[in-house]
């Protein structure tokens, strides 16, 4: 049995071009399907890591005056929905708090969650190690406790199966710590360190406008989600009865938690699927031509031996020993591409949604291998099947004339074929690279070069007055380092973050009408920082003294949406989520940002002036002299000086976080752009591989015609418009399937239509190039037969 397999690989180590094709295209095929189906197996198909996931859902407040405007969820609406409701096993909540661990000799950051009661019941999960909080621990006043995770635990605690009753200080607070998390439990965010119950105080629990928690609840059994909305909605219409300042007008949004997760990026995994399908396709079709082509050369070699009386069973052993190798190897080769692409996604799609979950699937690698090793030892057993059928003598005694004419029809189509779906997919990526051309080219209304931004660790428990003053005490701090121009600070990342709009009113207007903008809370430099023209009035000015938030900028699409006849300034604002009474003057108008990211346009903002005491934890922003810059270790050191127990993180440059912020639709760019190339190499293979035959097979015919005084130069146009013909027919058809492809397309694209006539017309014409630059080779090897040698032969 061993030299069988033996002679089957000397057999293919004498046609490498062939085993090397074979291997090649069947390894792309596979990797890539492997890589991408993983993706979408553990985003989309595979439920929430939860007992009973399917019944968890996220629930938001949401405006009834504008729909799908959603906020979050303030704690005391929270306790009130639990004790109200008739849908819920319960719902819990939880908000993401940066922490300082200041038990070692240097401060370090910590990714807290602060989690509200019920938090662990609700998503029925267990501590490996140790216990989640009692009743008592989750309510104020309570024993400070937290929960770690298997990552806290390994690399800050060692991996001490004792550290369960260890004390650590974080946030300025000795908290014990009572529970290990399993590794699989990464809820909300993979990042999330520590879980610490918020204990919220009575005077939080009335705040009824301190909308700050993301909801989390569990349906009872047998209960849809439209019914627990419903149920919500009529609780919440309740409130709004009892609590008509703060609760009027207010519902209930309820989504699967799933789906709230995955939502955005459905549609975008389900394209690259869609994409990664066609690449196998196209990979099965160009095996099949590159075998039936190897097929037609082997047949009067097998012809010869079924003539001399060799078995047949034992012919078409040998075949199918061929197929099995080069099945085996490419599924090898393709499984390393499969994890390299696996790790190479986990690695760039950082916004993806449980992108830790991607590995290797063994059920698509099964089906992969099935198609492939299929699609292989069929068309590896051609040359047999096909000499079975004829009578040794027939085959003998053509000596390879007549290959060139039935049994190319089927290669043909498969090229055709694999022209077409080269077609689609180099539209798809034509559409995307056009897109990414173009959001590239918008201008995000500011200039985000030599920016850099940090944020420094802070309490949501620390006094009001404290957070204003180290905010302020840090900006006057870093505008002393030499080599920094200006220091701001912002609420969020400039123009990459996405909230839900504010509702305001302006005072004189109806206080019927429903007004909605985005908000984002500044210091002094901020327009100066980023370089954001003022077009009217003054910029904010820098006095922690002053109340915060009485002041404010408006964008201009702001004043055109709002004051399209009157000039803004003056104007005053009220907002539901500041104190009652409470009144900001719009001072004056910038020019229009892109701060919900650069795929939204520009939208009205507003700019509340000062420092925010009601958020400690700020992006502070400082702008380097672009000749001398400050190095980030000197803005450590400055502000080591004056907080020497917090600790500085995520520093990172603003044009890089920008870059960020379009990190999918460049990753989407990047592989449907890889995945065209593969279907263009493979087509031309294709071509090449049918064409190269054709000239074989009709040698002699071509000696016959040159000798009878056929100029060279109408052999070679012969053989370039049979290549012709192939590819017309594959764009004709790939093109159809292109136009279906834009549509499904159009929420991917920026900024340019779907059915992009630029991209439309470059798409056929580089297929069509490299379609004539890969016919040209044998068209020019059959214009220079020489007519005297293949008459001999």
């Amino acid at each position: 049995m061993f030299h069988q397999w033996r002679a089957a690989v000397r057999s293919l180590a004498r046609r490498p071009a062939l085993t090397i094709a074979v291997v090649v295209t069947l390894a792309l095929g596979i990797g890539a399907n492997s890589a991408i189906f993983s993706a979408v197996d553990a985003v989309l198909l595979k439920p929430l890591p939860f007992p009973d996931g399917d019944r968890l859902v996220a629930v938001y407040e949401s405006n009834l005056a504008r729909r799908q405007a959603t906020q979050l969820v303030a704690p005391g609406r929270l306790e009130e929905w639990n004790r109200s409701n008739r849908t819920f096993v319960a719902l819990a909540a939880h908000y993401f708090e940066n922490m300082t661990d200041t038990t070692g000799p240097l401060p370090e950051r910590v990714e807290a969650m602060r989690i509200s009661p019920r938090f662990f019941s609700v998503l029925r999960v267990s501590a490996a190690l140790g216990r989640t909080p009692t009743p008592q621990e989750e309510l104020f006043g309570g024993p400070s406790v937290i929960v770690v995770s298997d990552a806290f635990w390994r690399n800050r605690l060692h991996g001490d199966p004792s550290a369960i009753g260890r004390k650590l200080i974080l946030g300025g607070a000795n908290r014990t710590v009572i529970g290990v998390m399993p590794p699989s439990f990464r809820y909300p965010y993979a990042t999330t360190e520590v879980w610490v119950p918020a204990q919220s105080p009575a005077m939080l629990m009335e705040a009824r406008r301190a909308r700050f928690y993301k909801a989390v609840g569990r349906l009872k059994e047998g209960v849809t989600i439209e019914q627990s909305q419903e149920d919500l909605t009529r609780v919440q219409a309740a409130l709004g009865e009892q609590f008509p300042e703060t609760d009027k007008g207010w519902g209930a949004a309820v989504v699967a938690l799933k789906e709230e997760q995955i939502g955005g990026v459905r549609r975008t995994l389900w394209l690259l699927l869609g994409a990664v399908a066609l690449v196998l396709l196209a990979a099965c079709g160009n095996v099949a031509c590159l075998l039936l082509a190897d097929s037609a050369r082997r047949e009067r070699d097998i012809a010869i031996r079924f003539a001399i009386g060799a078995d047949r069973v034992r012919v078409v052993a040998e075949l199918l020993r061929e197929g099995a190798l080069l099945a085996l190897a490419g599924t090898g080769v393709g499984l390393l591409l499969a994890a390299w692409g696996m790790s190479a996604m986990r690695a760039a799609a950082t916004q993806l949604p449980r992108a830790a979950d991607i590995h290797v699937d063994a059920r698509l690698v099964a089906f992969t291998m099935a198609i492939g090793s299929i699609t292989t030892l069929v068309f590896a057993l051609a040359p047999a099947l096909r000499a079975a059928r004829k009578d040794p003598a027939d085959a003998l005694s053509r000596g390879g004339r007549a290959e060139a004419s039935g049994h190319h029809a089927l290669q043909r189509v498969l090229v055709a074929a694999q022209v077409a779906l080269a077609i689609v997919l180099l539209v798809g990526a034509g559409l995307l690279v056009r897109s990414f051309t173009r959001l590239q080219q918008v201008s995000p209304g500011l200039d985000p070069d030599h920016v850099l931004t940090f944020r420094m660790s802070a309490q949501w428990s620390e006094q009001l007055d404290a957070v204003v003053q180290r905010q302020a005490r840090t900006i006057r701090r870093l505008e002393l380092i030499p080599g920094v121009a200006s220091a701001a600070l912002s609420q969020v990342v400039p123009a990459a973050t996405d909230y839900p709009p504010s509702e305001f009113h302006i005072i004189g207007r109806d206080p019927a009408e429903k007004t909605f903008a985005h908000t984002r809370s500044v210091s002094a430099g901020y327009f100066r920082t980023l370089r954001i023209p003022i077009l009217q009035g003054e910029t904010c000015r820098d006095d922690p003294a002053a109340p915060a938030f009485s002041k404010a900028l408006v964008t201009r699409a702001f004043t055109d949406r709002f004051f399209a006849n009157d000039d803004p300034r003056g104007h005053a604002l009220i907002f539901q989520n500041l104190p009652p009474g409470q009144t900001v003057e719009i001072v004056g108008v910038v020019g229009d940002v892109r701060e919900r990211g650069l795929l939204s346009s520009a939208e009205p903002v507003i700019y509340m002036c000062g420092y925010s005491p009601y958020w400690p934890d700020p992006i502070f922003l400082v702008r380097t002299d672009a000749a001398h810059p400050a190095s980030v270790t000197a803005i450590r050191a400055a502000l080591r000086e004056i907080e020497p127990r917090r600790a500085v993180y995520a520093v990172s440059p603003l044009a890089e976080r920008l870059r960020d912020s379009v990190a999918q639709p460049r990753l989407n760019t990047l592989l449907l752009t890889l995945f065209a190339a593969v279907a263009l190499l493979l087509a031309a293979m294709g071509l090449y591989g049918v064409l190269s035959q054709l000239v074989a097979g009709r040698r002699r015919e071509i000696g016959l015609r040159m000798a009878l005084g056929e100029p060279p130069a109408r052999i070679l146009r012969s053989v370039v418009m049979q290549a012709a013909a192939v590819t017309v027919a594959g764009i004709a058809s790939g093109l159809a399937g292109a136009f279906a492809a834009a549509r499904l397309m159009a929420s991917l694209v920026f900024e340019i239509p779907p059915v992009d006539p630029l991209t439309f017309a470059a798409a056929p014409a580089v297929l069509a190039a490299v379609a004539l630059a890969t016919a040209f080779v044998p068209a020019r090897r059959a214009a220079l037969v020489n007519p005297v040698e293949a008459l001999r032969e």
